[in-house]
């Protein structure tokens, strides 16, 4: 069962094609047919002999083709992939999870409105609160914000604050009751600003293997990969490895620390970039992005050299640990400074020996 599962892993990759209509990979277990010397040709036979060899037994070891260079190659090669194919493949799953998010959040919108359509006779609770961006309520003052809470007392910004029938505890908004023909769905709401967090966070997670994915489909060049995959792949990088980051930190600063803070539907919508550090440290996020992408081109465009990418990653790495420590980003009272100062300590040891071995490790 354990061998029939391996080498379907091995053998049928399909998420690449190559020319001809086959599907082409690399097998790592692939070794030449066993042709012994003639010379120990009968000592290797003889099972008498202390240099037997039972040629019967699957000669399965591990092996990368030989024009496979050092890096994102070798990678690759491993999981059974060609070089060229990386980019596409990684951008592919990244536009397959953001349909799978979207067409997720429609189901559960589409199943919110039935229910409330059964219950009320109407699907039409439209629940209007601020955009992302300007403020309705004083400015945010650090320990002051009981004092705020107990200013904001209009029904129309409690509806704000709360933004949604599962977050009130014990206001509601009065129902009409009319025909379910004339129901209008509003999908902007409660649903629109969680669709957007996910997609945020989807975000964060692929935003670094596809800048890497994208620097290194620029070394290939037409030559290795196709025009229009290089065309793509600068596009991905232009567009999601800097435009999009750099448009959500500029509506993350744009926006008042009150809202951050205390409307529901911008922490929904933008609180995966700021949710976990402390007041002052919103835009931390901006750390994250351009430490992504000094690895990514780092990682993908220095692929002729593993001793300078070494080198580049031990410097963003003490930068960013200088940088954790003087802004200290982390909640007071959470304990987060120590482990914070022990990862950035690990991830700096790490660069160190990545300096050290790669010479040794690379030639």
């Amino acid at each position: 069962m354990c061998r029939s599962i391996s080498n379907y892993f091995f053998t049928d990759i399909t998420l690449t094609q190559g020319s001809g209509g086959k599907f082409e990979h690399w097998d790592p277990r692939y070794t030449e047919p066993y042709n012994p010397p003639s010379n120990f040709a009968d000592q290797l036979s003889d099972p008498a002999s202390s240099l037997f060899i039972d040629s019967s037994i699957p000669n399965s070891i591990f092996t990368l083709p030989s024009k496979a260079t050092s890096g994102i190659s070798s990678f690759a090669s491993t999981v059974g992939l060609r070089p060229q194919d990386l980019f596409g493949i990684c951008l592919g799953l990244f536009f397959c999870i953001i349909a799978g998010t979207i067409v997720l959040s429609f189901i559960v919108w589409l199943i919110d409105w039935v229910t409330l359509l059964m219950r009320d006779g109407s699907g039409s609770v439209t629940l209007h609160g601020p955009r992302l961006g300007g403020t309705r309520t004083p400015p945010f003052k650090p320990g002051s914000k009981e004092r705020v809470d107990g200013l904001s007392s209009s029904p129309d910004e409690n509806r704000s604050l709360n933004s949604h029938m599962l977050f009130r505890a014990t206001s509601r908004l009065p129902s009409v009751k009319r025909g379910w023909w004339k129901s209008r769905p509003d999908f902007g709401s409660f649903h629109g600003t969680t669709l957007v967090g996910n997609l945020v966070r989807i975000l964060v997670l692929f935003h670094f293997p596809v800048t890497i994915f994208s620097c290194y489909q620029f070394t290939l060049g037409p030559k290795q990969a196709s025009l229009p995959s290089v065309v793509l792949a600068a596009f991905s990088f232009v567009f999601i490895s800097v435009l999009l980051p750099v448009f959500l930190v500029y509506r993350l600063s744009t926006t008042s620390t009150n809202k951050l803070y205390d409307e529901t539907r911008t922490l929904l919508a933008l609180g995966p970039l700021y949710n976990h550090y402390r007041h002052g440290s919103q835009l931390f996020a901006c750390l994250l992005f351009a430490t992504n992408i000094a690895f990514g081109i780092t990682i993908g465009c220095g692929q002729k050299s593993g001793t300078s990418q070494a080198i580049v990653i031990l410097v963003v790495e003490v930068v960013s640990a200088l940088v954790t420590s003087i802004w200290l980003p982390w909640g007071q009272g959470a304990s987060m400074g120590l482990i914070s100062f022990l990862f950035c300590v690990a991830r700096i040891v790490v660069a160190v020996l990545l300096v050290i071995l790669t010479p040794t490790v690379c030639y």
